[in-house]
């Protein structure tokens, strides 16, 4: 049976009937939903021991009732433990072992693995770290990369698309009227072609594509 708990205070984990946890709100979307993903298949996992204060090893002591950030935890049926910390729309995630999660307090050794390839681990820490002391973000949250956007404009255009639209429908939606009105009708169909290309792409994140994000 899964445990499943969240929260800064509430930190009691309530058994759930079923064979599985619902990692995530339906009522959420992506960006705001807290998702556990497979740590085999997911890179951006940091992995950690968890001891008794009694005998915290290399460890750090914290208590998930004192984190400034918030904080959720599934126990699977298997012993692991994963911890998901959040703040100002940063997400780390640790996989655990050893010790409950719930004492008051805990020691966490975190585990530098992938040696000698540590230079993306030591940046995980630092992310997570970040988030621990609620630090901002060294980027632009504003900002969004070229990549970002075009899987933005991917699974978008498959949404809108899958409600009837029209591609010109879809460009407007993710260009505004100005800039359709102007390019739609341009010999060249730049905006047509992209808009197209957009759809594609995100059927091909349906297919399985997604997880080489996860790499």
């Amino acid at each position: 049976m899964g445990r499943f708990c969240s929260g800064r205070v509430d930190v009691s984990c309530v058994p759930r009937l079923g064979g599985s946890v619902a990692f995530a709100d339906p009522h959420e979307n992506a960006l705001e939903a807290d998702v556990f993903w497979w740590p085999a298949a997911f890179l951006r996992v940091l992995r950690a021991h968890i001891r008794a204060r009694e005998d915290p090893g290399f460890g750090s002591l914290l208590s998930l009732a004192d984190l400034p950030c918030r904080s959720a935890v599934l126990k699977t049926v298997d012993g692991a433990q994963h911890l998901l910390l959040r703040d100002h729309g940063r997400v780390t995630q640790l996989l655990c072992r050893g010790a409950d999660l719930r004492m008051e307090p805990f020691s966490l050794e975190l585990v530098v693995d992938r040696f000698p390839d540590v230079e993306g681990r030591l940046r995980l820490v630092e992310a997570m770290a970040d988030i621990y002391r609620q630090r901002r973000s060294r980027e632009d949250p504003r900002g969004w990369s070229v990549e970002a956007m075009r899987h933005r404009d991917a699974l978008v255009a498959v949404d809108l698309r899958r409600q009837g639209r029209p591609f010109q429908g879809i460009a407007r939606f993710l260009q505004g009227d100005k800039f359709v009105d102007e390019d739609w009708t341009n010999p060249n169909a730049t905006l047509k072609n992209r808009t197209i290309r957009s759809y594609k792409r995100g059927i091909r994140f349906m297919g399985g594509d997604y997880r080489k994000l996860l790499m």
